[in-house]
């Protein structure tokens, strides 16, 4: 029995996204085009505080679904789907970054530091002119100090502080221990102090 029958044989129990993707399995246009809508915001809000580069965001965000997408046929429901999307979605992202790295040492042009940190955008809450721009300009600290995490604390950092996942949740998504969503969050929050502190100094 293939994972898209193994779904309707058990519907009454299986989260209605994995039956999205049993009718995607089938050829049922309509009904990854749901998928998407029902996901589309969270990854792509993921790839932007991921890579920190909203340029590349949308693309990466596509290459997320296209990867859904093809292997709607073989996923076996497991959970929600929505965990899953996140894991495809992260490993996504830290690849990316690592390509990134990479490239530091070839000679091609690459994003300015304001564009690698534009994706981080602060909330609005409308107060008085000179509380905003104190706000922001804390933010713009927070942001660029994100950007210089290592790429598996920044993952979790993101999940935890920003999609608001706990550390179970965390933990299935990254295919880590508990311990381990622990102790990155840690340093990852010491490591962001740090550089937030060394960004509203003016230190390079």
């Amino acid at each position: 029995m293939g994972p898209a029958q193994a779904v309707k044989a058990d519907n009454a129990d299986v989260d209605p996204d994995w039956l999205l993707l049993a009718r995607t399995a089938e050829g049922d246009e309509l009904a990854f085009a749901r998928l998407v809508e029902h996901h589309q915001d969270r990854v792509l809000r993921l790839c932007e505080r991921m890579l920190a580069a909203s340029g590349e965001a949308e693309e990466a965000a596509q290459e997320v679904f296209l990867k859904l997408f093809r292997r709607a046929g073989s996923l076996v429901p497991r959970g929600l789907l929505s965990t899953l999307i996140y894991r495809v979605t992260v490993n996504h992202c830290l690849n990316q970054l690592r390509r990134k790295r990479i490239a530091r040492f070839l000679p091609f042009d690459r994003p300015s530091a304001e564009d690698e940190a534009a994706s981080f955008e602060p909330p609005d809450p409308r107060p008085g002119a000179d509380v905003q721009l104190a706000a922001r300009s804390r933010w713009r600290a927070t942001r660029k100090a994100i950007a210089t995490l290592p790429a598996n604390q920044r993952a979790v950092l993101v999940l935890a502080r920003f999609e608001e996942l706990s550390y179970r949740e965390i933990a299935d998504v990254l295919g880590i221990s508990l311990g381990a969503v622990e102790s990155r969050l840690f340093r990852a929050m010491r490591n962001l102090e740090k550089a937030q502190e060394m960004t509203l100094r003016g230190v390079p």
